[in-house]
């Protein structure tokens, strides 16, 4: 992820892939969440009031702690009926507190009858905290008691208070023994469960370009990293606004790294297929990078480095140039290249969709190829998958609030003049190619694409053709608007 900024990345979505080291219990549902129970009184032989957990599972959690103190004064809090206090949250051994809730509670009731109170210390925190969750472990709501806080020092002894510190976090199965590729990938979200690994960016629109770096750990088996990076692939070509960034595996010869793309023997065994998407390409061979703090060079994939480089030529020029050669494929974050690959070696390579890292006198280390892993020749090139990518995902959020429009003659004209207005500005941008609009794209919206049967259906569609690389060649798409949601096809 350093890699990404260095090369001028700007926002990056992490999600964490992690396997429990064992099963869940009814006493204990996160058993690798670093947790501690907070009783009413400071020997834990009391009842149990509260339950905190830090935020996710992991060791991390146990460099938490909490401390439960007198609140500050509240002119609306009843100390008897509704007493309150306040929870600080630190880190380490440093005795400034990360996080304060102050005038919190344990009444579930605001008032009488009223439900829920607002300052209950689970509407307070949970979802709000960047470090902890709580659990009030109160069945009875009429038990309010909060827990225990010792009384202010007496001075002039001054004591520091006892902190509850949170313990028992680990960091779940190893990589390769209970941590599969597989959970990198993640799970659908159910009913239940929330969904996992790179599933979980179903939630999130705004992605573009993907990378999953540990595919490739050598704890993992080749032909379990080609699994999953098909499968990656595929959640690319499944939601059809993102791009796959794939790496080899470290190590490989250059017939090694064809023969993985190509998922044939004696590389992978067994074979497999190959890759072969409009939504993703392949790196090879490794940089080397400096450890920042170490100070020492650690071999590394190119991925994180390489989608930085996507990230920073959108910004400079736009999704239509390719992230690659001296200016554009220039890597900051890199040092040298595992294997030095010579002009023949790439020739051999390009041509076959496997993009080559290579390090030259006089540019240093640079992406040297801009082809995405597609048997397709209209889609052999990242900059043009991506500028479609950028083309459909525009036009259908810019017409989705047409369908609730009558679907008529008035209509189409105003969608051919708006989305050719939108192509006009691209074609201005260099994004498209042509000496003038009419050849560069076209809009087509009319009683042809939208005959009876489709209007009766709710369907509102419109056909486009764009040049993005020669003047005479037109990649044509339709974009179908419905009440129930848009969909490009090419």
């Amino acid at each position: 992820m350093q890699h990404f900024f260095t090369e001028g990345g700007t926002r990056c979505y992490v999600v964490r892939a992690f396997k429990p080291s064992g099963p869940p219990t009814v006493t204990n549902p996160t058993p690798d969440t670093a947790r501690v129970d907070l009783h009413t009184t400071a020997d834990n032989t009391s009842p149990l009031v509260m339950t905190v957990l830090a935020s996710s599972e992991g060791t991390w959690g146990n460099r938490l702690s909490v401390l439960a103190e007198k609140p500050g004064f509240s002119p609306n809090a009843d100390p008897v009926k509704d007493p309150r206090f306040k929870l600080s949250v630190f880190l380490d051994d440093n005795p400034t507190p990360i996080e304060i809730f102050d005038q919190l509670s344990m009444n579930e009731f605001d008032g009488p009858t009223d439900f829920p109170n607002p300052d209950h210390v689970e509407i307070r925190i949970n979802g709000i905290s960047k470090y902890i969750t709580v659990i009030d472990a109160t069945d009875d709501r009429a038990k309010i008691t909060p827990p225990f806080f010792p009384l202010p020092p007496a001075p002039p002894m001054p004591q520091v208070p006892p902190h509850a510190k949170l313990n028992g976090g680990r960091d779940g199965a190893a990589l390769g023994t209970g941590f599969k590729t597989t959970d990198l990938i993640g799970t659908f979200a159910t009913a239940t469960d929330p969904a996992t690994g790179l599933n979980a960016f179903d939630t999130v629109d705004n992605i573009n370009i993907v990378a999953i770096p540990d595919l490739v750990n050598s704890a993992f088996t080749l032909s379990d990293a080609r699994d999953s990076t098909l499968a990656a692939f595929g959640y690319c070509e499944r939601r059809k606004d993102c791009f796959f960034v794939a790496d080899t595996p470290s190590g490989l010869t250059p017939q090694a790294a064809l023969d993985y793309k190509r998922g044939v023997k004696p590389t992978v065994d067994p074979e497999g297929s190959a890759f072969n998407s409009k939504y993703g390409a392949i790196y090879y061979p490794w940089i080397q990078a400096t450890d920042p703090i170490t100070g020492k060079r650690k071999t590394l994939p190119p991925s994180g480095a390489a989608v930085g480089s996507y990230s920073a030529a959108d910004v400079r020029v736009g999704v239509h140039k390719a992230p690659a050669g001296t200016e554009d494929g220039f890597l900051n974050s890199a040092v040298n290249v595992e294997r030095v690959i010579t002009k023949g070696e790439q020739d051999t390579l390009n041509p076959e969709g496997v993009n080559v890292i290579r390090k030259f006198p006089d540019a240093g280390v640079v992406i040297w190829g801009a082809r995405t892993v597609s048997n397709d020749a209209e889609w052999r090139y990242i900059n043009v998958r991506r500028l479609f990518i950028y083309l459909e995902e525009s036009i259908l959020k810019g017409t989705q609030g047409l369908v609730f429009e009558p679907n008529d003659k008035s209509l189409w004209k105003r969608i051919i003049r708006d989305v050719g207005a939108f192509l006009t500005l691209a074609w201005r941008a260099g994004m498209l190619v042509g000496d003038k609009p009419e050849k560069a794209f076209f809009v087509k919206c009319d009683e042809e694409t939208n005959p009876p049967e489709s209007i009766d259906a709710g369907m509102l569609v419109t056909l486009i053709g764009v040049a993005p690389s020669k003047p005479a060649e037109f990649v044509i798409f339709r974009i179908r608007q419905t009440r129930a949601g848009g969909a490009a096809e090419e």
